[in-house]
């Protein structure tokens, strides 16, 4: 099977055992933090796929890895239960990543990642999310970084669409399509 079609199976019934326990909401940072835990590079995501690692194990180092608590801790125990006794543990990574898109895509969410080379001034920053959350209807889930590498500008990346208002870019484009003309390095 699909590895991605699996994980996609295993977070659509996650998320609707999620809701029907009221826990969905709870559950998000949750799935968030599982899955860079379990897609990392780190010592138990490769504990994951070791077959001779206990169950037992496996899910007490993954209950210490993400912080779930009360009934949101219950239904992510139930949910390993259910990986557990199906040996997918080794997917529990994708299945988190899944988990996220199902439940931004249920509700009206969007990721949102600006880079700027220098921090905003006053409340520019806020009317720019105000704009993204106009203009796509939605919820907007901010990230934001400064990289002064990027000389100037800003860079907004929203779902898979990327606006590069830097002036790297700029340049960029002015030096390819210069290249693209005139076939040689500029």
């Amino acid at each position: 099977m699909n590895n991605s079609l699996l994980a996609g199976r295993y977070a659509k019934a996650l998320l609707a055992h999620a809701e029907s326990r009221g826990q969905a909401v709870a559950l998000y940072p949750v799935m968030e933090q599982l899955a860079r835990v379990a897609m990392g590079p780190t010592e138990l995501n490769l504990l994951l796929g070791n077959p001779m690692v206990s169950v037992a194990t496996k899910r007490t180092l993954l209950q210490e890895a993400v912080s779930a608590e009360g009934d949101t801790q219950v239904v992510l125990g139930e949910f390993f239960d259910l990986v557990f006794a199906h040996r997918r543990e080794k997917y529990l990574g994708q299945m988190a990543l899944a988990y996220r898109e199902l439940y931004r895509q249920h509700h009206g969410i969007v990721k949102a990642k600006l880079i700027t080379a220098e921090p905003f001034d006053g409340d520019a920053e806020e009317r720019l999310w105000n704009m993204v959350a106009e203009r796509t209807g939605r919820i907007v889930e901010k990230e934001s970084h400064v990289n002064p590498n990027i000389e100037g500008g800003f860079v907004l990346q929203v779902d898979d669409q990327l606006l590069d208002a830097s002036l790297k870019g700029q340049l960029d484009k002015i030096r390819k399509a210069l290249v693209r003309k005139n076939k040689t390095i500029v």
